[in-house]
Formats: C-alpha cells, sequence, structure tokens
C-alpha cells in the first residue's frame, strides 16, 4: 500500500503532537519538516528519518509530500496553507486558521476550488466528554438550548511570551487569550449551541502584563444566538493556574456541564455525574484529542469525505473573535 506523505512546517512545541501522532500511522510516513531554525528542523528530520528545510518555499519546491501540517505562528497561518492548497496538498492546520475572517474566507475558497481537504485543529471536540455533551444535546432528551456560559482560567507568564518573538503582538499573534488560548473553548460553545451567533458584544483588558505585551490577557463576551438563547464567555490568563475549562448548557429540561468531570441534571431530578475521561490539568487541558483528529482527518483523506473541522467550520469562531475585538474597540 502507497503511503500517504507528511510535511510538518514549524518544528516548535506543537509540531510534537502532529509527529507522535502520525509516527502511530501505518499508512502514513514524514517525508519532510521545515523550520526558520534549521537546526531545529534537522533535529525533527533525524528523529524521524526524512529531509529538513530551513525556508517554506524549499519544501514547497521539494513537493514530494501530500499533504502539509502547518505548526506556525498565527500570522503565517493562512497564506501557508492557501500556497500548499494551489500545488495541489492537502492541508491541517493548527488553530488559528487566520487572523482575520477575511483570510479565513480565503482560505476556505481555495480549498474548495482546488478540490483539497482542509482541516483545523479543535481537538477538543474528538474529547471522549465533549462528545457525550454533543450527542446528549442532540438527541433532544434535555430540550431545547436556552444558554451557555464558559471560563478559561489559566496562567502565561513573561517567560511564556519570550519563548517566541511573535507572542504578544497584534499584527503576529492577531490577539490574546480569545484568538490564542481561548478559542478552542469558544468553538466547543458555539459547536454545542449550535446556533449562528447573530451577536456578540465585547470587553477585553490587559490586567497582568501591560508593559510586556500588546494583546488581552482578560475577555468577557455576551454572545447573541438568537431567539433568546444567550452565552456568556470569561476567559483570563491571570490566574494562578491552569484550570479544567468549565462549560454549561442550559437546557429546558435541564442542563449539561463540563468541569473535573460531566454533570447532567434533568428538571426535578438530582445531579447524575458521569465518570468520562477528560482533559484536567496542566498541558492536559488543550484536549487530549490530537491524534484522534489527525487520524480522523487522513481517513477524511482515504476515504474521500468531508472533514468534521474543514475551512468553513473553522471560520465561525474567527468571524466571533473579529466581532468581539470590534466591538470591544
Amino acid at each position: 500500500m502507497k503511503k500517504i506523505r507528511a510535511a510538518i512546517v514549524g518544528c516548535g512545541g506543537i509540531h510534537h503532537s502532529h509527529t507522535s501522532a502520525l509516527a502511530e500511522m501505518e499508512q502514513v510516513e514524514i517525508a519532510a519538516v521545515c523550520d526558520v531554525s534549521i537546526e531545529r528542523a534537522a533535529a525533527t528530520a533525524n528523529k524521524f528519518g526524512c529531509i529538513a528545510f530551513g525556508d517554506f518555499e524549499s519544501l514547497l519546491n521539494y513537493n514530494e509530500f501530500d499533504v502539509l501540517h502547518i505548526c506556525t505562528p498565527h500570522y503565517l497561518h493562512a497564506d501557508m496553507a492557501i500556497a500548499a492548497m494551489e500545488r495541489g496538498k492537502h492541508v491541517l492546520c493548527e488553530k488559528p486558521m487566520s487572523i482575520s475572517y477575511v483570510d479565513a474566507l480565503r482560505v476556505a475558497e481555495t480549498a474548495e476550488r482546488c478540490g483539497v481537504k482542509y482541516g483545523v485543529c479543535f481537538q477538543n471536540r474528538y474529547n471522549k466528554s465533549t462528545e457525550f455533551i454533543r450527542d446528549l444535546l442532540l438527541s433532544g432528551e434535555l430540550g431545547a438550548v436556552k444558554g451557555a456560559r464558559a471560563f478559561v482560567t489559566w496562567d502565561r507568564d513573561e517567560g511564556y511570551y519570550a519563548s517566541g518573538a511573535w507572542r504578544g503582538k497584534i499584527a503576529t499573534e492577531g490577539g490574546g487569550v480569545l484568538i490564542n488560548q481561548a478559542i478552542h473553548t469558544l468553538d466547543l460553545l458555539q459547536w454545542l449551541v449550535n446556533k449562528p451567533v447573530a451577536g456578540v458584544k465585547a470587553s477585553v483588558s490587559t490586567k497582568r502584563l501591560y508593559d510586556f505585551v500588546e494583546t488581552e490577557d482578560t475577555a468577557d463576551l455576551l454572545l447573541d444566538f438568537g431567539e433568546g438563547v444567550r452565552g456568556t464567555f470569561y476567559a483570563t490568563l491571570c490566574y494562578a493556574g491552569n484550570s479544567p475549562v468549565f462549560l454549561e448548557i442550559l437546557c429546558e429540561n435541564g442542563k449539561v456541564t463540563m468541569a473535573d468531570d460531566i454533570r447532567v441534571c434533568k428538571s426535578g431530578a438530582e445531579d447524575v455525574c458521569y465518570n468520562i475521561s477528560h482533559p484536567a490539568g496542566e498541558k492536559a487541558y488543550w484536549g487530549t484529542g490530537h491524534a484522534m483528529l489527525i487520524g480522523d482527518f487522513y481517513a477524511a483523506i482515504e476515504e474521500n469525505r468531508p472533514f468534521l473541522i474543514d475551512a468553513r467550520a473553522a471560520a465561525v469562531s474567527i468571524a466571533i473573535l473579529e466581532k468581539a475585538y470590534q466591538d470591544a474597540r
């Protein structure tokens, strides 16, 4: 069986989630890696027995790969994806897919025009806890959704921002806690409510590292889903640690809450706690779904079927973020 050849651009911290998943897939081989630090690229290449490049254009010209994994700073995502898709490559991109909604639409249009698969790593959709909540809501057992709320309380210090020159800058990161950390939970919130966001009221501020970064470390949003359905969202990087995300969906006949565990309360009944695998603490709050998401993306290629989080699906969260930033200004 001919293997699908993968290339990775960006050999920073997040690329390990991709290489570890790819290394376990029999039908895939890592063909090339690329990073502005050729030493960093070479270290990954030596580990997986592939070729290393120090610039993206050289990787594209090499051309001996089928799928590009984008693990670079935010501002590079859209243009890299478009350049690769125009050469007939499938693309799996780390969040965010872009730092503007206009660019998100450019990516979507390019994927459709070129007839290739494009996906975004919102891996939390693949967590067992998330799948349980989604299935419960779709079953109609709790009735129609009335509202939702979510809280992200994490910690990012000077060392985090000093780890990359692009971090903490509007032009290269696109924003702060909303577009970088909390976008995963915002995506989950809108996906679980399963209604388009009609309006956003927002405020953002930098409370902790105001003399060190340009971007916000704290944000609160009011999301209008129409028909009286409202969502409230709060995120901060000022906490003393990295707590599990809190998310609650309120329905006509009860509610479901995700925190340290999953709790379902039906009207007039006591809470029922479900012991479902759920990310908590340290880096696990990213979610444990990267490997499942990557596997599903490659399955979508092999089976020629739609991927769950394609460009149009991922662009929804970019649109919400852009509305929030515009309102906050």
